[in-house]
C-alpha cells in the first residue's frame, strides 16, 4: 500500500514516500483528517480503511504538499481564508505538473539518495486536473466535536499568513503542519515577518501542549524545543546564512540561518535549529 498507517495515542498517522504525514483523529461520531499531502496515492482509500464515519478535512495551510489530496474527497476542506488563494495556486495544473517532475526525482535529505516517490498506478492526467477540492474558510477558535474528541483551530502564522494548527483538546496534542520545527521556510511571498513568527512561537509555547506534531517529522516535538526555534529566529542573520535552493525560492535568494554556526549538513544532529529567510525581509 502506498500509504503507511500507524495507530498512535488517540490518532492515526498516515505516511507517504515523499515524507509527508497526514493525521486522522476519530471520535464516536465523526473523524477529522488533518492535511491531505500531495495526493499521489489513494488517500481516500487509506482513510476509509480506518473509519467509515462522516469525515471533516482541515488543511493547516495552502501549500501543495498539504492540500494536493483534497480533490479525492467529496467532503468540505476547511482552510484559513488567508490561504485560499495560495491553495488555488498550489493545486493548479501548472503546479501539479511541477510536483510530478519533482516527485520523480525526490531526494532523501538524510542520505542524499534520489528516488521516485510516485505510486506504480499513478494517473498523471487525473492528478493534474484535480483542483482544490471543496474549500470553506475556517477561523481561529473554531471547534470540531467528533464525539468524545474535540479539535480546535489555533492560528499559527509565519510559514504562511493563513497557517493554522489543530489542538486535540482531550489529549492536549497540537498538530502544527509546517508552523515550526528545526528547518522552517519563511522566505516565500506568503510568509510573514520573523517578528510575527516569533510571536506565534511564544503563543505556541504558552499553550503548553503535551506534544507538537509536525507534518514532515515522525517524532513529536516538545515544549522546550520551541525555545530553540525561537532562538534560531531571533539570531537569524542573512549575511551569515547558507544559500538555499528551492522551486519556491527562485526569485528571492533564500538562505538557511542555523544556530551555533551549523549548516544543513548538521540538520539531523541534536540541537540543530534554523530558519530559511530571504534577502529582502517580509514586512
Amino acid at each position: 500500500m502506498y500509504y503507511q498507517i500507524e495507530k498512535m495515542d488517540g490518532y492515526y498517522r498516515i505516511g507517504s514516500p515523499e515524507a509527508v504525514f497526514s493525521y486522522l483523529v476519530t471520535g464516536s461520531e465523526k473523524a477529522l483528517l488533518i492535511d491531505t499531502g500531495y495526493g499521489y496515492g489513494d488517500l481516500k482509500a487509506a482513510v476509509r480503511s480506518v473509519t467509515d464515519k462522516p469525515l471533516i478535512i482541515v488543511n493547516t495551510h495552502g501549500h501543495c504538499d498539504h492540500t494536493g489530496g483534497n480533490a479525492q474527497f467529496e467532503e468540505t476542506c476547511y482552510i484559513h481564508k488567508e490561504d485560499i488563494g495560495l491553495c488555488k495556486e498550489h493545486c493548479s495544473e501548472e503546479y501539479r505538473r511541477g510536483n510530478i517532475e519533482r516527485a520523480m526525482h525526490s531526494v532523501n535529505y538524510e542520505t542524499g539518495e534520489e528516488f521516485n516517490a510516485l505510486p506504480e498506478d499513478f494517473n498523471m492526467e487525473a492528478y493534474c486536473l484535480g483542483g482544490t477540492g471543496k474549500l470553506e474558510p475556517v477561523s481561529d477558535g473554531a471547534c470540531f466535536n467528533l464525539g468524545g474528541a474535540t479539535v480546535k483551530v489555533i492560528e499559527t502564522t509565519g510559514h504562511t499568513r493563513g497557517g493554522i494548527s489543530l489542538l486535540y483538546e482531550e489529549k492536549n496534542i497540537l498538530f502544527i503542519g509546517d508552523a515550526t520545527g528545526m528547518f522552517v521556510w519563511l522566505f516565500a511571498e506568503e510568509s510573514t515577518s520573523l517578528k510575527e513568527y516569533i510571536n506565534m512561537l511564544e503563543k505556541m509555547y504558552e499553550l503548553d501542549a503535551k506534544a507538537y506534531i509536525g507534518a514532515h517529522n515522525p517524532v513529536p516535538m516538545h515544549r522546550e524545543e520551541l525555545k530553540l526555534f525561537m532562538r534560531a529566529a531571533k539570531e537569524a542573520d542573512y549575511s551569515k546564512g547558507e544559500p538555499f535552493e528551492s522551486f519556491l525560492a527562485a526569485d528571492c535568494e533564500a538562505r538557511v540561518c542555523a544556530i551555533d554556526g551549523m549548516t544543513m549538513k548538521d540538520m539531523f544532529k541534536p540541537g540543530f535549529a534554523s530558519v530559511v529567510i530571504r534577502k529582502d525581509p517580509v514586512l
